[in-house]
């Protein structure tokens, strides 16, 4: 019951603040650029904020597996290792590993590939390959995709999705996480200006925070997926 009115507490927190940063960005993008610019500009609370959750998904996806360590269930640990390795990832990514805070000077590599001159993989560009675009956006979009939209309906309706679920022990959605997420999304939509990413980063970092503290979980030993919400 009390880890219940924690969920709910952060939940609520956390749609709300999703709501407070949507509606603020989309004024100040009816502002235009300069002003929209200044909202998400580097190392400002809003990415700041995205790099924390980002942090914290990575620290909860340590701490399961090396719970699924001591449950001898190495497919589990493996794919939550991986899972702590990528948003940690994305953190460090996010912030351009720290090179700012650190005033760290952009390596050569990096300032004839990178596009923004950072020290970060994503933004780098390669014989006309944008890696940020086709890695990062589109390839990744259709990845979550998949993940929020199509996973858990697969997982209840096919046999070979459970026990693939059961076997990782991936955390599914519950719908009410995408609902909410899907609700950012349109919010962000009319926006058609530089920097728009930085909402959608900030809304997918954490719609997976509440995903990795509350998911709906395929046990092994029971093939019906958990409670449903």
């Amino acid at each position: 019951m009390q880890k219940n009115k924690l969920i709910l507490s952060i939940e609520i927190a956390a749609f709300v603040l999703l709501a407070v940063v949507s509606v603020t960005g989309f004024v100040m993008a009816s502002r235009g650029q300069v002003a929209f610019m200044y909202f998400l500009r580097e190392d400002a609370w809003v990415e700041n904020l995205t790099v924390v959750f980002l942090l914290i998904s990575s620290g909860i996806a340590i701490y399961r597996a090396i719970a699924y360590v001591g449950m001898k269930a190495p497919w589990a640990v493996f794919f939550w290792a991986m899972t702590a390795f990528l948003f940690f990832f994305a953190a460090g990514e996010e912030i351009s590993w720290g090179q700012r805070i650190f005033g760290i000077e952009t390596p050569e590599f990096f300032m004839d590939k990178n596009l923004q001159n950072e020290t970060n993989l994503h933004n780098l560009e390669i014989k006309g390959f944008k890696v940020n675009k086709w890695i990062f956006s589109r390839l990744l979009f259709a990845v979550m995709g998949f993940y929020l939209l199509l996973l858990r309906p697969l997982a209840n309706w096919s046999g070979f999705f459970r026990r693939l679920v059961a076997k990782f022990q991936v955390p599914l959605a519950r719908w009410y996480y995408v609902m909410v997420l899907v609700g950012a999304a349109l919010v962000f939509s009319p926006i058609n200006l530089l920097k728009k990413s930085e909402l959608i980063e900030f809304a997918f970092s954490l719609i997976f925070l509440l995903i990795f503290l509350n998911p709906v979980m395929i046990r092994k030993d029971d093939i019906n997926i958990g409670q449903k919400k």
